[in-house]
């Protein structure tokens, strides 16, 4: 069943993605906080999904993303976020409105302290091409 949300995700053509590490030890207090940016960024219009790392073995020919981040140890999550926005003028006033917003700010120094130490956060802008 497709919801509100999900029918408005159809009309976005500019999607942001995050991929990120942290300790198993943050699971509760990093979906909590996700949950909560979830629905901050729902009253912009952002469809935002959040991914943890199922499998971490790869077919034949293939490499698994939890050796391209470099998981450190199996106590060690994999995130995949996806924010999906009209466009990347929509993107960009998003992100704008964020950087002058404290509370916004407050929780993306949380977010970072629940990441795994010295780890990068990889980041890509992509234009939709398809959709099914």
């Amino acid at each position: 069943m497709i919801n509100n949300q999900q029918e408005n995700n159809k009309n976005n053509s500019y999607s942001e993605f995050m991929i990120s590490r942290s300790p198993k030890s943050n699971y509760e207090a990093l979906t909590a906080l996700e949950k909560k940016a979830s629905e901050m960024f729902k009253k912009d219009g952002i469809y935002y999904e959040l991914f943890r790392l199922a499998v971490n073995t790869s077919w034949e020919g293939f490499e698994n993303i939890s050796k391209i981040v470099s998981l450190s140890s199996s106590d060690e999550d994999v995130w995949i976020t996806i924010m999906s926005y009209k466009d990347k003028k929509h993107r960009d006033e998003f992100v704008e409105k964020m950087a002058n917003d404290k509370e916004c700010q407050q929780g993306y120094e949380e977010w970072v302290k629940l990441l795994s130490p010295n780890s990068k956060i990889i980041t890509g802008e992509f234009d939709r091409l398809l959709q099914s």
